[in-house]
């Protein structure tokens, strides 16, 4: 099991990730910068308390974090639905996306992205305890309810690799655990790292051995041909994190952070 999250930022740098609106527009060549994501996907990006502040904290966060620094500029954080991600980003609301969003053909017709920074453990299978054993392969989920989050390549998987399943997605991981723990489906297609995540802090939950795949890596989304020409700058602090150790930083901080996640 790889080891999760590590944001050593700077004690400014986190008391700023406080304030995260939903309607933040981007930063139009301001001194701000804005970074949109879905802040409900642990190790990534997911809400704790520090002090009663309610904070986002995550491996991407940390990774956005830098990138501002590294421009000289202040971040600002926009919390949106993951399905809404690229479309408001189109259309404004923020600069950057930074989400554990996989690079895909689709979404290369709609954005452009960075170098992978991050690659993922194999997607998993997420259960109750004391089903795993029931599913050894993707023909095991026919006429099972099987939950995933609304547009991430998991909901793809489902529709047209489990034959036979009952699709559930949904736009927040939350409340698809929460179906999950209250028997309102069977199992949860998620990424690995945030799989594993779940079943640590949840004595319900465990892993079911069914092979889904490999990982795709992860990258950094910016408006379709970069128009603010942003990609130099991401690409130049993604090389920096994965080559002085930052990254293996991230990883463990935001592994601690992680069982405070809010639910």
């Amino acid at each position: 099991m790889k080891k999760f999250l590590v944001l050593v930022v700077v004690a400014m740098v986190l008391f700023t990730a406080a304030g995260c609106s939903k309607s933040a527009k981007g930063s139009g060549g301001s001194d701000t910068i804005v970074f949109g994501t879905s802040a409900d996907y642990p190790p990534f990006e997911f809400h704790i308390l520090d002090d009663g502040v309610d904070k986002i904290v995550g491996i991407d966060v940390s990774l956005a974090y830098q990138i501002a620094a590294d421009m000289g500029k202040t971040l600002q954080i926009a919390d949106m639905n993951f399905d809404n991600l690229l479309t408001l980003m189109a259309k404004g609301d923020c600069d950057f996306v930074i989400a554990a969003i996989e690079q895909t053909p689709e979404r290369i017709k709609q954005a452009s992205c960075s170098d992978p920074y991050f690659t993922d453990q194999p997607p998993m299978v997420l259960v109750k305890k004391g089903n795993e054993g029931l599913y050894k392969s993707l023909d095991d989920f026919a006429g099972k309810t099987v939950g995933a989050q609304s547009a991430t390549t998991m909901s793809e998987t489902v529709s047209d690799e489990m034959e036979g399943a009952i699709p559930l997605f949904m736009a927040s991981v939350v409340d698809l655990i929460n179906n999950l723990v209250y028997d309102k489906c069977d199992a949860l297609l998620l990424d690995g790292s945030v799989a594993l995540q779940y079943a640590a802090v949840n004595a319900d939950l465990a892993i079911a051995d069914v092979d889904i795949g490999e990982a795709l890596p992860y990258c950094v989304w910016v408006a379709k041909d970069d128009p603010k020409g942003l990609l130099k700058s991401i690409n130049a602090t993604i090389a920096k994190v994965l080559s002085d150790g930052s990254m293996e930083r991230f990883i463990e901080e935001a592994e601690e952070l992680s069982s405070q996640a809010l639910d």
